[in-house]
This record gives C-alpha cells, sequence and structure tokens, in this order.
C-alpha cells in the first residue's frame, strides 16, 4: 500500500508539532521552509557572544509539548527541560508605577491590592470567574475542530449552553475588566491579554478572559536553554522520526482544484500530496499562497491589533506600557 503524503508549509511550532503528529499517523511528511533556519516566530538572534530569544517570552501549557515527545515514545526530559515561574511579568507605568505579577493568584492579589488600593476579593473572584470559563471552553474550543458538528452537540457544548450567560459572550473585554476591578491600571493590564491573539479588548468578547487563567491559575513557565530550545527540541524529535525538512524553500502556492489543497508550488516545481498543512499567517497566506483563490475580504480587512514590547530574563518578563487607540 502507498504511504500517504503530507506538505506542512512552515516550521514554526505549530507546523512542527503537525508535522509530528501526522508523522506518528503514518504520513510521509515535508516541511518547507522559506527561511534558513526552523521556528516562525519563535527563533532567535545571536549578536557576538549573546543570544536573545525571538517571539514568544512565555510559556504556559507544557504538557501540550510534553505530548508531542510522549506519543513517539520518547522522554520529554530527554530533549528539554523547564521551570515554573515565581513571577510572570514585571509592569512599568508612566509616573514609575510598577508591579511584580507573581504567578501564585494570593501572591498577585495581595502585590495589586498593595500598589493600587483594590480589594484582593476582586482580583481573586476574576481570576476564579477566568478558571471557570477555561474549564469550559477549552474541551470545546481547544481540543476539538471547530468545523465538527459534534464540537458543537456533545455533552460537554449542551452544558455549557445553560451557562452562556456566564461565558462572557455579551459584554467584551474591557467592559467585563472593567466592571470586575476599580482601578484602571488594572483594568489596562487584564485587557492586554487580548494581544495575546492579535485582538482589541475593546471589541473582542470577555470570553476572552480565559487567557489570565494560563498564567496565574496554571502556571506559566520557562525553559532553562530559553524559549528558542522549544523550537529546537520540536525540530531535533521530528527529523528522528523521519519529517524531511526543505529549508530555504519558501512555498510559492497552494496548488487548489474544486476547492481542495492538492500540493504546492517549490522553485516551480509543482508537489502533490494527500494533505497539505498551512503554518503560515493567514492573511499573508491569502495574498501571497492563496492569491488566485477567492478573498475573504471582510476577514483580511479587519483592523490588526496593537503589539507591545517585552523583554525577558530568568526571572519573568518585563512588559512595557502599551496604548490602544
Amino acid at each position: 500500500m502507498k504511504e500517504k503524503r503530507a506538505l506542512v508549509i512552515g516550521s514554526g511550532v505549530a507546523g512542527l508539532a503537525a508535522s509530528i503528529r501526522l508523522r506518528q499517523q503514518g504520513y510521509a511528511v515535508d516541511v518547507f521552509e522559506a527561511n534558513p533556519y526552523p521556528g516562525g516566530k519563535l527563533s532567535e538572534i545571536r549578536l557576538g557572544g549573546y543570544r536573545f530569544d525571538a517571539g514568544p517570552s512565555l510559556f504556559t501549557l507544557p504538557e501540550e509539548v510534553e505530548d508531542l515527545f510522549r506519543i513517539t515514545g520518547r522522554n520529554p526530559e530527554d530533549f528539554f527541560t523547564y521551570e515554573k515561574l515565581d513571577i510572570t511579568c514585571h509592569y512599568f507605568w508612566e509616573g514609575g508605577k510598577t508591579l511584580k505579577a507573581y504567578a501564585d493568584p494570593h501572591l498577585f492579589a495581595t502585590e495589586a491590592g498593595h500598589k493600587f488600593g483594590e480589594p484582593t476579593e476582586n482580583i481573586l473572584a476574576h481570576l476564579n470567574q477566568s478558571a471557570f470559563m477555561y474549564q469550559r471552553l477549552a474541551p470545546l474550543f481547544m481540543y476539538r475542530s471547530l468545523h465538527s458538528l459534534k464540537t458543537w452537540t456533545n455533552s460537554a457544548a449542551l452544558k455549557a449552553y445553560g451557562q452562556l450567560h456566564k461565558l462572557g459572550l455579551f459584554s467584551t473585554m474591557h467592559e467585563a475588566n472593567a466592571s470586575a476591578l476599580t482601578h484602571p491600571k488594572l483594568v489596562q493590564l487584564f485587557n492586554r491579554y487580548a494581544t495575546y491573539n492579535g485582538s482589541n479588548p475593546y471589541e473582542t468578547p470577555a470570553t476572552l478572559n480565559i487567557i489570565p487563567h494560563l498564567e496565574f491559575n496554571k502556571g506559566a513557565f520557562f525553559p532553562k536553554k530559553g524559549m528558542h530550545d522549544i523550537t529546537q527540541s520540536l525540530y531535533k524529535l521530528a527529523k528522528a522520526i523521519g519529517v524531511q525538512f526543505h529549508l530555504n524553500s519558501p512555498v510559492e502556492e497552494i496548488i487548489v482544484e474544486k476547492g481542495k489543497a492538492l500540493g504546492v508550488v517549490v522553485s516551480d516545481q509543482r508537489i502533490f500530496a494527500d494533505l497539505v498543512v498551512n503554518n503560515m499567517d493567514m492573511v499573508n497566506a491569502y495574498k501571497t499562497l492563496l492569491r488566485k483563490q477567492k478573498q475573504p475580504k471582510r476577514l483580511l480587512n479587519q483592523p490588526k491589533s496593537s503589539s507591545a514590547l517585552i523583554f525577558t530574563g530568568a526571572s519573568g518578563s518585563i512588559f512595557l506600557n502599551w496604548r490602544l487607540p
């Protein structure tokens, strides 16, 4: 029987994870990467004798990365190690106000209460609400396909439907934060979690307040060799199980016929496969790889979110003040 073939466009963390899982499912996997190195945004910069992580600065849900090693029969600790952070971020504002965001919710609530006069019970209640939403929604949207009817009709979904009024669907993230907290700087702090997935807290549903749960209730972590070690370890794992990488090989087009992706074009060569996975940013993918296809103009024309400047050290991240229009 002929071996099934899968093509993965881009070797960011999602592309690496997809290549590992597909290989474990019996596919012959080829990954095409435009850069001369794997990792996408999770890469590094070297200057002189110094090395700097580029891209993500905090590591949450480490069990999801560990699972990639375990499904191949490997011990994650043989590839990379990490530690839990006591302080996830150091916040700085104009005027000299600072705040240590302790990973422990009670320590964080106490510190924020001391610095801003915010009642600790307000902060703890807000984090408990974040945990509640995560527990109801993560099983639906993190571990199931949104394109499957079963995602919307299983018992967990039916249970969530009965609690829609508690899941932040009917207010914005900013409205929920401003209602739960009294100090504007703490509202701003919780608003900034919208930027994690490119959203605007003044427009996106309060449902995204599930994000702080990951840092404060479940914990934030940091690889002992730096964030780039996640990329390097997954890259080594993928190669060890037989994934083929083609660096310096930008994909020029995704071949689509009758609404189905059949392959890719690389260096003017048409390469066909049973499955094509795109790890490129959606907007760029439509403008380049899918330029011949009908464009989702409303989606592509949505305004982009603000960005942030973050410096990361062994004791956590330093998050500088930012503004939204």
